[in-house]
């Protein structure tokens, strides 16, 4: 016959509410995690949308191209 172990109900949920209190922790770590990505994301979309070219807009960047080579032959 297994002789089984018998463990408290106090420690078996003593145990539950600390996994519980790390869970909500991790929860929130990435809840700002989220929070800064998107700002971030947000962030970018602003930028990119404000180099977006406007042909009736004077264009604010002065943005010099890269000459492409010619071939000489």
């Amino acid at each position: 016959m297994v002789e089984q172990c018998v463990v408290p109900a106090e420690s078996r949920i003593r145990a539950l509410e600390l996994e519980l209190r790390r869970c909500k922790q991790q929860i929130l770590g990435l809840e700002k995690s989220r929070i800064d990505e998107k700002r971030r994301l947000d962030t970018a979309k602003e930028e990119l949308e404000s180099m977006k070219y406007h042909p009736l807009r004077k264009n604010e960047h002065n943005v010099k191209r890269k000459k492409l080579k010619s071939c000489h032959s």
